[in-house]
């Protein structure tokens, strides 16, 4: 029989009311991925200050085997993340990133995750919109859902000409230049600049990456396309990204 207490790695996701003053937590562990646990205690509870969304810790938890319900008994923060609290953009970003965790049924990198809410938790607000590009597009890679970047699909010429602009196929999942693109089809611009920072996110090291500079049209492209890849990925509309059009 599996043991009624014990503890793991946890992130705390969201939260939600119910009952008289309890709450449920949305938990992400590291090896047994969501998890949904009672946090009893109201207002003056020791819990209420520690269980709280984006921050991450060892969790002490009670498994009822006869409810078949899991409640949090203690929680231990190592990382306070105060800072996502403390600006929009930090805050639309980690809510993009939670929704994102849960939409996905926890199948999301651990480590990865934790890295990127320590990161935006201390980052102004252009380097958080460009560091959730890179998350963005790391989470798409672990999927095997990024698009081949290096040739066109059509043709097959190489992408790697000076200022050559290539366009996103949705109807394809992959890269057309300018010569093979139907003017009716839906497509996404994606210049020289953006492709390279793609590029960079691979095969440099994160520190050299955040010190690349990106133009805002760029940005742009990069938002549009990793946003639309990202709908697709979870099958649907993100609420944070509804929600966030003009903050993130």
């Amino acid at each position: 029989m599996a043991p009624r207490s014990w503890r793991t790695e946890a992130l705390v996701i969201s939260l939600s009311p119910f009952g008289e003053g309890h709450r449920s937590a949305r938990i992400l562990t590291p090896e047994n991925g969501l998890l949904y646990a009672a946090v009893f205690g109201g207002s003056k509870s020791r819990l209420r200050g520690l269980v709280s969304p984006w921050q991450t810790g060892t969790a002490w938890l009670y498994t009822d085997p006869v409810k078949k319900t899991v409640k949090i008994t203690d929680f231990d923060v190592h990382f306070w993340r105060q800072g996502i609290r403390e600006n929009l953009v930090r805050s639309w970003c980690a809510s993009l990133c939670t929704e994102l965790i849960t939409r996905s049924h926890g199948n999301t990198d651990w480590v990865l995750v934790n890295a990127f809410l320590d990161g935006i938790a201390v980052s102004d607000e252009d380097e958080c919109r460009r560091g959730l590009l890179r998350f963005l597009w790391r989470v798409l890679l672990g999927a095997g859902l990024c698009p081949d970047c290096a040739c066109c699909t059509r043709c097959g010429a190489g992408t790697n000409k000076e200022n050559a602009v290539l366009y996103y196929s949705p109807y394809e999942d992959a890269l057309v230049c300018a010569h093979c693109v139907r003017q009716e089809e839906s497509r996404f611009p994606l210049s020289r600049e953006a492709r390279h920072y793609l590029d960079s996110i691979v095969q440099k090291r994160p520190s050299e990456v955040r010190a690349l500079p990106l133009g805002t049209d760029a940005y742009s492209e990069l938002r549009s396309f990793l946003f639309f890849l990202l709908s697709r990925m979870v099958d649907g509309p993100l609420k944070t990204l509804e929600t966030g059009e003009g903050i993130l």
